[in-house]
This record gives C-alpha cells, structure tokens and sequence, in this order.
C-alpha cells in the first residue's frame, strides 16, 4: 500500500566493523569455577541418604547382639538343645528304642538326642518288655537302668541270669572305677570263678528297676542327672479307650498302667469313636502312683420331627411329645435311632433315622400318606 512503510533493513555496519566487538553467549560466573563445591552442593542429598544407610549397615553388623543367634531361631541340632541319655540293663544286650529310633543294644552310653519327651523300649528274646516315659532337659545327661523280668510266656526254660562279667560290664559303665581295679573290671577271668575287686562284687538282688546304686565320687552331679519316675494308672468310661500321652505316644486302651513315667507334668488325650475327646493334666511325683479316670461324654445332634396332621411323637419306644402338631426338637446321642408317630385315628407311622453329631435331621411323617 502507498502508506506503508518498508521494514527496515537490519544495520550491520556495526558488526562488520574492524573495531566492533564480536558477540557471545552469556555465562554465569559460578559456572565456571568451584567444581568439587559445586558437586557436593548438587549431591548433597543423595550423599547424605548413602552416608546414613552405610552408617545403619555397620551399626547392625558390628552389634554385639547381631552376631549371636537367636535362641528362639536355634534349630534342633544345635548344641544348647542336645542332650545324652545311658541306658543299662540286666541282664545286657538288650534293644533299646528310643522314640521312633534303634539307639542300639545295652549299654547304651551317651546317646545324643533333643531335648524331650521319649516313649524308651527296653526289649530282650526271652524277657519281659520295659516301656517307659522319660523326658530329658538340655544339656542333660540322663541315666536309666532297667532289670528286665524273664518271660513268663517260655514253658519250661530257665530263666537267663546275668553273669558276673555283665554285671560288672554294667556297673563299671555306671560308676567311676575304683582305684586299683580299672581294666581288669570288664574281662572275665581265666579261672571258673570271676575276679573283680571284692569291694565292686555284684549283687543281683539289690539293684531296682528304675534306679543304680550310688557310685564313690561326686555322687551330687550323678544324683542330679539320674531320672526319677512314678507310675500312672488309666482308667475311662467306657472302656477301651484310646490314650495319648503328651500328645506324641500311644499308650494303649484303658485301663491301662504306666510303671515308669518321668516326674512332671504330662498331658494325656483320651478318645473313642462316638464320644467327646477329653484331655487330662497330671503330676507324676517321684516313687508315687497317680490315678488319671475319665468319664467320656456322647457326642450329640439334633433330631426335629413334624407330625401330620398332628400325633404323638416317640423316640425309641420313649413318648416324648403327646398330641403335637409343631416341630419337636431333641438333642440325642450319634447315632442311628428310631422315630414313631401315633395317631387315634391315623394309626402309626415308624422310620429310623441316623443322628450325625454336632448336625441337625429333620423327619416329616405324614399319617394322612399310605
């Protein structure tokens, strides 16, 4: 258009000139020195959280506590919950189960186990069988010793005695030896008669079931680590009922007896079909006999019986409702039962009906239906 002006064209004369200065970009004085400064000011977080995670690692990894483990995370092989039990008896080569495991023939001398509860069987061709209860402490070193009876169940055969070498095998593994009389002790002599030293001479007939004689020397540690035991008596109603001490053993139907349990507390389970299961609580002191008996209670459901158009209701021959014509409810025994309905009129109707614990039947019996 005639009024308009043209943009004017750009001056470059300044530029090009000889004495004008050339042009550059505009930086910050801080960023050109300073350099470490300028890291750490940019970092100073990330340094910061690094600094503090490495300070928490090293108070974690040198604490006193951090390296000890745990006694609530030690396992059962470790060394504070390992103990030994010794196993003697008379007469020696005896089986011994410990548990559910052979432990070997008698003496048996430092068996390593966990600390426990262990139903222990001393069995021997020929003589009674010796079930016992022992429960070991950690880092116990127990002893047991049993004198297994012959077997009464062999006619005609005399019963085996324990020779002198095995008595004196078996007292030398229970006792410190005397002085003067250490290896000679477990060998038999070459003569008809054995020579043990005459203060160390056995006696058949003087050694219990459940406990050894006193040996010279520091007889309080030995005391300490001898197991004591009682005896428990079981008795339920009804009977043959199965029992289960602490849990872990089966120690057969009641009435039963238990001549070696050791001293404490145990927990017994008594259960049989049909019949609530029951747990008992007992003490067994030493050298004493507790008696344990139980009453078991049926286990029960629910039985409702409608009857139409109305009648009287008997459950097992029993009248239980005269004339109802609304539902009757009764709680009754597991188990198979008979339900009759009579009407004046109507007659009787009869059907057996089977009651499942803790559960509800219902019968509907309709006198008008053929």
């Amino acid at each position: 258009m005639a009024g308009d002006v043209p943009f004017p064209e750009p001056d470059t004369s300044a530029r090009s000139g000889g004495d004008a200065s050339s042009w550059e970009p505009y930086q910050s004085p801080q960023g050109r020195g300073g350099g470490p400064l300028r890291f750490l000011r940019r970092h100073s977080f990330s340094i910061t959280v690094g600094a503090a995670a490495l300070a928490l690692g090293a108070l974690i990894y040198f604490s006193p506590t951090g390296a000890a483990p745990d006694d609530r995370t030690r396992g059962p092989g470790d060394r504070e919950s390992q103990a030994t039990l010794s196993i003697y008896s008379a007469p020696t080569g005896a089986t011994v189960i410990v548990g559910a495991d052979t432990a070997g023939t008698t003496p048996v001398t430092d068996h390593s186990l966990s600390a426990g509860t262990y139903l222990v069987t001393v069995e021997k061709e020929g003589y009674g069988r010796r079930d016992t209860v022992l429960t070991v402490s950690a880092d116990q070193s127990a002893r047991y010793r049993s004198r297994l009876p012959p077997d009464e169940s062999v006619p005609n055969e005399p019963a085996p005695t324990e020779s002198a070498a095995d008595a004196q095998r078996t007292r030398s593994e229970t006792s410190p030896a005397a002085p003067g009389g250490g290896a000679s002790s477990d060998r038999p002599a070459t003569s008809s008669a054995p020579s043990p030293p005459s203060s160390s001479a056995p006696d058949n007939t003087s050694n219990s079931d459940d406990s050894e004689a006193p040996s010279p020397g520091p007889s309080g540690a030995e005391e300490a680590n001898r197991l004591v035991t009682g005896s428990l008596v079981l008795r339920a109603t009804p009977e043959s009922t199965a029992v289960r001490l602490n849990d872990r053993y089966e120690v057969g139907p009641t009435p039963a007896m238990l001549g070696e349990v050791g001293v404490g507390r145990h927990e017994l389970t008594f259960s049989r079909p049909g019949y609530e299961t029951t747990t008992r609580r007992v003490d067994v002191t030493r050298n004493d006999t507790a008696v344990v008996e139980v009453s078991l209670a049926p286990q029960t459901g629910h039985l409702r019986v409608l009857a139409r158009p109305w009648g009287s209701i008997y459950v097992n021959g029993e009248r239980r409702a005269e004339r109802s014509d609304v539902w009757y409810d009764t709680a009754l025994p597991a188990g198979p039962h008979t339900v009759t309905v009579q009407h004046p009129a109507l007659g009787e109707k009869r059907r057996s009906v089977t009651v499942v614990a803790r559960d509800t039947q219902s019968v509907v019996l309709d006198l008008r239906e053929p």
